[in-house]
């Protein structure tokens, strides 16, 4: 290809949007399984970012049962009063098992996050589009699916319950 001529030019252009539109065919058939998936109630874990549960040897969550005690001590203490800092300082301090470094927000989604109590809930994110593959945070744009009793729990329903009420509680002080 002679890119000085614009008929050269013009090939390129063409061939860049062809390769374009398969692209977003292809984006568009991979969101149509994952949302199918999704219904259907599939759910794949991302176990580097879950304290307290690995894949078992059946693919399903096992528990750990080390982190699944600090999982345990971080509700234990919120309920207590606790604030994120100070819970943030215990967990340094004790030595307790899962990160070395603890901070305020990582708690705070420990304590949010459905997957303690059994649950999974799905399409919390999505691909805004193929080009960017900038993910966002799903604020009903798109449908979410909730599993329950999904896989073993480490924190009973009613603690987990709790806990939401006190965060709710605390978030409207401010």
């Amino acid at each position: 290809i002679n890119t000085l001529t614009m008929t050269s030019e013009f090939m390129i252009a063409l061939y860049g949007s062809f390769a374009q539109a398969e692209s977003e065919s292809i984006s568009k058939n991979v969101n149509w399984g994952k949302e199918k998936a999704y219904r259907e109630g599939k759910v794949q874990f991302q176990y580097q970012n879950l304290l307290g549960y690995r894949k078992g040897t059946d693919g399903k969550p096992e528990i750990v049962p080390e982190e699944a005690e600090t999982v345990r001590l971080i509700y234990k203490l919120f309920l207590d009063g606790y604030s994120m800092t100070n819970i943030k300082k215990v967990l340094e301090s004790s030595g307790t098992k899962g990160k070395k470094v603890w901070n305020e927000s990582l708690i705070s989604s420990i304590l949010k996050n459905e997957k303690y109590v059994g649950d999974a809930l799905l399409q919390k994110t999505y691909t805004l589009d193929c080009i960017t593959h900038k993910v966002v945070r799903n604020h009903g744009e798109r449908p979410m699916y909730l599993v329950t009793d999904h896989h073993a729990p480490i924190i009973d329903r009613d603690t987990y319950d709790q806990v939401q009420q006190e965060l709710a509680r605390r978030s409207s002080k401010r």
